[in-house]
Order: structure tokens, then C-alpha cells, then sequence
């Protein structure tokens, strides 16, 4: 096997890097007053972690980062560059003195090769603001790997390799209650683990939240006119060069081999989508086409800028593509900003609008591009939205209006998106047949709703405090019995509310009901049904809702029965 250097960089350009140094830890440099202190503006920050293998061969890690860092220097052209030891991205950091050699040897080589360096100081605690570029290359994580030293495998017992599958340390101190991380362990809805960096464990009562925001998107596309498709995980990396993904995103696609060739894990549903559409010939009668792919896909991200559902490598996106004619792609936009609307506003979420326009690395004839833009803005303006321009934010093969929404905490978080694409349509010369009988080239708009999946069931859990409503709830009822005689009518309640297809759970504990009570209410089950003798002998029902001090005694089953169905509805009661 072999061990490799394995350094961890994060590089932005930037408009400008402030930091201030605020405590020192025991290995930190000497510095002055002056030092303590700075802004560095127009500069490509690299924010680097010397791991526990670059000590291995320290030579040979400066040599690959400098060279790595002058790829991108070149790429963003820039020659202005700032090394920041950064070691929240380590999984196994190194030395300090390794880290400081390797750091400092970076620096004398990058001034040899006439770069401007500045040096943020090393093993201080600091604070520091950023203003990242926005272009597609302006944030690229990478990991600098040299070939090491063959080091003899051994046969390892598996109960020692079991001993290694360990899952995510989740520290609280930071966090607060309503932290997405802490509800997801407290309601047992995921779990990360170190086996899978940046991929999620779904439990059985995540899984229902998962599915029942599904059956919701698909109602409500349903319901617009799309149609559901299902592409590959893995497809040749002639698919990505030909969409242009593999210029700009190469560095975050996983790739592998197979039978000599190279494939890539899908990071974007798209060039799967147009496949499907060129795999018959269509007509004009079709237009607009609407497609909607809930796609799981990948992306390499450093293991230092993970976080929770709201930072992951794998995903899964309600992603859609419409084909359209020009004169059809005005209604088509408006249509996809009610679709967004409607679901938001199921959600009670506020929402504002940016529109972003053609990045600095932008592929495509310019003239389309004003086209795709001027589109966009006169949809806006003829809905008379208010929005903001996002100048160079735009995607490398369209510009496109983001949509922001504002979470109970006052947080903004970006989720839905609409990108106008000329460009992709000729590069897979997607065609279709004409009212003329000759060959056109549709528009295509690509588009999602909730974003990404995870990230939206994290904002919604922080958003809710985790008070689930009853359709998205994973469990609905919990039916709990007074004392040790009443289990059974406790049990035949239970029964009849899961024969009727409702998430129901029984409680027959020795403990008392208020303990029975006081869990339930931690589990945030939205209802609580005791059963005592009264309610055995009249064949009625105590109800508690969730949050509510006070039940509601004598309830007939079948009315309890009618609230339940109607707040299970998807969609219902938030």
C-alpha cells in the first residue's frame, strides 16, 4: 500500500482578505505589532493544512503545492497570493514545525518565481473576513498528493477494521439546540460516519421526511407538466468534456476506470437529461418538454468545509430541464417562479430574488448570452419583482436568478434556481423537428425547486425547531396506556390507526403517563392518545397535541381520526 503526502488546500480569489489576530496557541510564530493585523486586496487566498503524511516527504509536497498554486494563479490571473495556515481542514494534521518548513519553503519559492507573497501569521487564533470573487473559479479545493514509500500490508483481523468505522464526533459547544446536526441525533433521523466523509446515513424515521418532501415536489410537478426520469451515476468522461463541466469543475468530479476507460460519478443531472431527449427523434408538438430527475450526485469537497446536511459530497437535487422554443421560454420562466412560489409558500418561507449574470470564465457565443440575460430581466420586470443583480455569478453556460429564502433565524440560505442555457443545446446538438419540417434548436432551462434535498431538510429542521407538521412528521401518533390494564385498548387504538395507514407507535411502558408524556414530547410527536378506564369504557380518546399542556378528553376515535387525515394531507399545517 502506499502512503501519501496528503495537504489539504482551499483557494479563493478574492476582492479582499482582512484578518485580526486574536489569542495564540503554544506554537505560534513571533510577530510584530504590525503583524497582528491586515488586509490584502484583489489576491488569491490559499488556505492550506499540512497533514501528518506531508512529514513523510516535505520536499516533494512544497514543489507539487507551488506548482499547484500556480495553475490556479494562472487561471484567475493573478500573481498576488496569500498562504494562510488553515488547519480546520485537516483530518490528520501534521507537526507544527513541519507545517511552519513547508509553509515558509512555499513562500521563498513562490518569491523566486516572482509572485507576490503575504504571509498570514501561523498558530494564532484569528478572525477574518473574505469577498470570494464569484466567478466558477474562484473557490477550488484541492488535495496535493506525491507518491510516497511502499509500506508491507498486513493481514488486519476484522474486528480490528470494525473498530476504525467510526461515526462523526458531533461537538455541541458550539452549536445551538436548534442546530439541524443535534435535532437530526435527538429525533434519530441520520447519522454521518467517517467511512462515508460527507454522505448521509438516512434512518427509517429520516427516510419518511425525505419522502414525504418528495411526494410533495412530485404532486406539484405533477401538477405543472413535467415528466420523471432516471439517469446513470456513473457515465464516461467523454459526457462531462463534451458539456463543458470537465474546464471548469474536473477538480471536484470523482472519477474511475473501467474496462481502460474513464468514468466520472455524476456532479450534475444535465448531460444525463439531454440524453434522454435525444434518444428519439422530436417534434415541435412536444415543446415545451419538461423533465424532473431527483439525481443523486457527487462532488469532492475538503473534509474541513463540511457541515451537517448543509455541506456534503453526495446530494440529491430535484432537478428539471424544459425544452422550449424562444417564443415559448418567457411563459416557460414565469411558469417555474409560480412553481417555487407555491412550494414556499407551503413552508411559510420568504423569499427574495437575485439575477446573475455571465461569470468571467463563460462559454458561448456573447451575443446569446445577452439574449439568455435580457430574457431573464424582462421576465422579472414585466412580474414587477424586485431583485438584485449579481454581476459575474452566473453559471459557465447561462446566466440565472437564484432564489433566496429567510429562515425563522433571520439566515438566508440559497435553494431554487432557474439558469437559461443556450450553449448546452449546440454542444449536444439537441434538435427537434419543426412546424417547417426542418431541424431547430430548443432552449433549455435548467431548474430545481428545493435545491439540494439535504440541505433543505436542514434548513426546514432548523426553521421548525423540529416541530415537524403531521404529513411530514415520522411518527404521527404515539398511542400510550394509563396503566398495566389498559394496554390492551391501548393496543387495539394503536392497531386501528396502522390498518388505516397512519405512522403510529405504541408505548406500554411500566413508567408513569407523565413520563410517557414528557418523551413523546422530546420525540416532538405531533399527537399523543391516552388510554386510561374512561376512555376504554366510553371507547373514546385523550388527545394532546404536541406543545399543548392541556388534552382533550372524550374525543370519538373516528373524529380523531378525520383532524389526523386532514393534517396528514401533504402540505398541510405549516
Amino acid at each position: 500500500m502506499l502512503l501519501d503526502p496528503l495537504m489539504k488546500t482551499l483557494y479563493i480569489h478574492s476582492d479582499y482578505l482582512e484578518f485580526t489576530v486574536k489569542k495564540s496557541t503554544p506554537v505560534a510564530e513571533e510577530i510584530t505589532d504590525e503583524q497582528r493585523e491586515g488586509r490584502f486586496d484583489e489576491i488569491l487566498v490559499a488556505f492550506i493544512s499540512v497533514e501528518k503524511q506531508d512529514e513523510s516527504n516535505p520536499d516533494a509536497v512544497v514543489k507539487k503545492a507551488v506548482e499547484d498554486l500556480e495553475d490556479v494563479s494562472k487561471k484567475v490571473k493573478t500573481r498576488r497570493v496569500a498562504l494562510y495556515p488553515y488547519a480546520h481542514l485537516s483530518s490528520s494534521l501534521g507537526s507544527p514545525d513541519t507545517g511552519k518548513k513547508i509553509l515558509r519553503a512555499m513562500e521563498a519559492e513562490l518569491v523566486q518565481r516572482d509572485y507576490e507573497v503575504h504571509r498570514v501569521p501561523f498558530g494564532w487564533y484569528k478572525a477574518f473576513k473574505i469577498s470570494c470573487k464569484g466567478h466558477p473559479l474562484s473557490e477550488l479545493s484541492r488535495e496535493i498528493r506525491v507518491e510516497g514509500e511502499k509500506v508491507e500490508s498486513e493481514d488486519v483481523d476484522p474486528s480490528t477494521l470494525l473498530k476504525k468505522i467510526a461515526k462523526s464526533r458531533l461537538s455541541k459547544e458550539k452549536l445551538k439546540d436548534n442546530d439541524h446536526r443535534i435535532l437530526g441525533q435527538k429525533l434519530d433521523l441520520f447519522s454521518f460516519y467517517d467511512v462515508a466523509p460527507g454522505m448521509v446515513f438516512w434512518h427509517p424515521k429520516g427516510q419518511v421526511v425525505r419522502n414525504a418532501l418528495i411526494e410533495l415536489s412530485r404532486r406539484e410537478h405533477r401538477k405543472a407538466g413535467y415528466q420523471e426520469i432516471k439517469t446513470p451515476q456513473v457515465m464516461s468522461d467523454i459526457l462531462w468534456k463534451a458539456s463543458g463541466h470537465w474546464a471548469h469543475y474536473k477538480d471536484n468530479i470523482f472519477l474511475t476506470k473501467y474496462d481502460d476507460r474513464q468514468f466520472a460519478v455524476k456532479p450534475m443531472n444535465c448531460p444525463g437529461g439531454i440524453l434522454v431527449f435525444n434518444g428519439r427523434e422530436r417534434s415541435y408538438r412536444e415543446l415545451p418538454l419538461r423533465m424532473l430527475e431527483f439525481g443523486e450526485v457527487h462532488r469532492v469537497e475538503l473534509s474541513g468545509v463540511l457541515s451537517g446536511l448543509f455541506r456534503v459530497i453526495q446530494f440529491t437535487q430535484d432537478d428539471a430541464h424544459i425544452y422550449c422554443t424562444e417564443e415559448q421560454m418567457e411563459k416557460e420562466i414565469g411558469g417555474v417562479i409560480d412553481l417555487v412560489d407555491r412550494v414556499y409558500r407551503t413552508f411559510g418561507f420568504e423569499y427574495r430574488m437575485e439575477l446573475s449574470t455571465k461569470p468571467e470564465k463563460a462559454m458561448g457565443d456573447p451575443a446569446l448570452w445577452e439574449k439568455a440575460e435580457s430574457t431573464l430581466k424582462k421576465v422579472l420586470n414585466d412580474r414587477g419583482v424586485d431583485y438584485e443583480l449579481n454581476e459575474g455569478d452566473g453559471a459557465f453556460y447561462g446566466p440565472k436568478i437564484d432564489f433566496k429564502i429567510k429562515d425563522s433565524l433571520g439566515r438566508e440560505w440559497q435553494t431554487a434556481t432557474i439558469q437559461l442555457d443556450f450553449q448546452m443545446p449546440e454542444r449536444f446538438r439537441i434538435r427537434y423537428i419543426g412546424e417547417d419540417g426542418k431541424e431547430h434548436v430548443p432552449i433549455m432551462i435548467h431548474r430545481t425547486v428545493f435545491g439540494s434535498l439535504e440541505r433543505f431538510i436542514g434548513i426546514l429542521l432548523e426553521h421548525l425547531n423540529g416541530n415537524l407538521p403531521a404529513w411530514l412528521a415520522p411518527v404521527q401518533v404515539r398511542v400510550i396506556s394509563f396503566r398495566v390494564e389498559n394496554a390492551e385498548a391501548a393496543t387495539r387504538v394503536h392497531d386501528r390507526l396502522f390498518d388505516l395507514g397512519f405512522r403510529v407507535e405504541l408505548d406500554l411502558s411500566h413508567g408513569t403517563v407523565e413520563g410517557k408524556i414528557r418523551d413523546a414530547e422530546l420525540q416532538k410527536i405531533p399527537f399523543i392518545l391516552v388510554i386510561g378506564s374512561k376512555e376504554e369504557e366510553s371507547g373514546t380518546v385523550a388527545v394532546r397535541r404536541h406543545g399543548e399542556k392541556r388534552p382533550r378528553y372524550g374525543v370519538e376515535f373516528d373524529d380523531f381520526v378525520d383532524m389526523l387525515r386532514k393534517e396528514s394531507e401533504i402540505g398541510a399545517g405549516l
